[in-house]
């Protein structure tokens, strides 16, 4: 798969640029796969699995957050052995390559679950491919994660690494956020066969593009294991000690719980709430992802001038303000207001994925300098268990709220528009995520690593 880059779109911001363009573009398209498993997968599969597969909304999401229990043990294993592999070449390449069938395996798996008559039965299928996903997110995203801070010591040539790989993320928010909608919309939102074709179409682009991030990372700067690996338990302790690692930690859990109770309540808010069919989600994620693009230089620059955790903080605020308009929502929502608030919160997702992930790189290397010892495996584990257990609280909270309303799984979702499920989408879509990034920005207020401190 070749995606051709505009080459003003993430300007340099040094001169010679120590990674080449050519890497750059490579590794990050691994992101390609990895934002349509993780947004497919946060926006459709509670809707799949109550409307289609016909579980019961409680059961559905305990069924999703149990899955991530697994992380506790798989996320700091694989970033562990990541760190501590002794090759003369990348310790984290033969990890991409295995993750990449996986993960797109476990796409196809997920929405091709088969009609068993039993809803048990479903039940089991879809948390068998659920661990499977599980799984291949770890072991591919993980080392995945790992690599910017190998490439490079540059400060802000890390924020450039992170906006090509936001471009990424962004082409996934059209096939996730518009193609996968589209599809649904043409075949039937509630027919079986809709979401096979979106799996196999899906996983087919999961494996594709994490491939390339494999195949073109081959000549990639990289790091050697330490000598003497120190042990996990060490390992742990050191990490949890590092204070400007646990606020961003904490930062990112908030604002991920708040995202991923967003993404399980979109579908149904969307259609129970505002009545309007799925073709708002098509034209909202066509301007989503071009909107994205857009805003990936501005980003960039902005952090120059004013520093990453303020850039974050501006973007955290921007999505209070929007997801809290949700309340608002009433039905027969016109076409622009629902479109304006997406464009919105693509300027805060653009803040929020490329300044975090600069934030961890030079949180790692700031360590390795004090320390000696390359941790990229251990601190990426923990930051990608992060973003994978939070993400499991939002089927979690909205399930559960739809299941204490009320909610019929064996009814069409546009015909339940009582007071208590409209409050228990109102949580999970304007309620908590709003909450939860109030707190966030309160804890970036507190973030004291600054350029200076990396050149000591």
């Amino acid at each position: 798969m070749t995606v051709v880059v505009d080459e003003n779109a993430v300007p340099p911001l040094i001169s010679e640029p120590e990674v080449s363009k050519k890497i750059k573009i490579g590794w990050a398209t691994g992101a390609l796969g990895v934002a349509i498993l993780m947004n497919s997968i946060g926006m459709l599969a509670l809707f799949y699995m109550v409307s289609v597969l016909k579980i019961n909304p409680m059961l559905a999401g305990t069924l999703i957050f149990v899955t991530k229990i697994f992380d506790v043990i798989s996320d700091p294993v694989v970033g562990r052995w990541s760190d501590s592999i002794r090759s003369d070449k990348s310790r984290r390449r033969p990890f991409l390559l295995v993750g990449a069938v996986l993960s797109g395996l476990s796409f196809i798996l997920i929405f091709t679950t088969p009609m068993f008559e039993s809803q048990w039965m479903r039940a089991a299928y879809v948390f068998v491919a659920m661990m499977i996903y599980t799984l291949g997110y770890t072991i591919f995203n993980v080392p995945y994660m790992a690599m910017p801070a190998e490439m490079t010591d540059n400060y802000h040539e890390r924020s450039s690494i992170h906006g090509y790989r936001m471009v990424y993320i962004s082409i996934a928010n059209l096939v996730a956020g518009a193609l996968a909608p589209f599809i649904l919309d043409q075949m039937g939102r509630l027919e079986w066969m809709s979401y096979f074709y979106v799996g196999i179409g899906g996983g087919i682009i999961i494996t594709a593009s994490m491939l390339v991030a494999w195949k073109s990372t081959g000549k990639a700067k990289f790091t050697h294991a330490a000598e003497d690996v120190p042990r996990i338990f060490q390992e742990l302790g050191h990490v949890f000690s590092n204070r400007h690692f646990i606020r961003l930690l904490g930062v990112k859990a908030c604002q991920l719980i708040g995202i991923a109770s967003a993404q399980a309540a979109g579908i149904f808010f969307l259609l129970n709430v505002l009545q309007r069919d799925m073709t708002f989600m098509v034209y909202s994620g066509i301007v989503v992802g071009i909107v994205s693009l857009l805003f990936v230089p501005l980003v960039v620059r902005i952090s120059k001038r004013i520093g990453k955790s303020k850039t974050y903080i501006l973007a955290a605020l921007v999505y209070v303000v929007v997801v809290a308009s949700w309340t608002l929502g009433q039905a027969g929502e016109p076409l622009w207001s629902y479109i304006l608030r997406s464009a919105c919160l693509s300027f805060s997702a653009s803040g929020n994925i490329i300044m975090a992930m600069s934030m961890l790189t030079d949180i790692i290397n700031h360590d390795a300098k004090k320390t000696g010892v390359r941790r990229e495996g251990v601190y990426t584990a923990f930051y990608s268990f992060t973003e994978k257990f939070t993400f499991a609280f939002g089927p979690l909270i909205v399930g559960v709220a739809l299941g204490l309303a009320g909610f019929d799984q064996n009814l069409p979702p546009e015909e339940m528009t009582s007071p208590e499920i409209r409050q228990a989408l109102l949580l999970g879509i304007a309620y908590i995520p709003a909450a939860m990034g109030l707190l966030s920005i309160f804890l970036l207020s507190g973030y004291k690593l600054k350029e200076e401190d990396l050149q000591k």
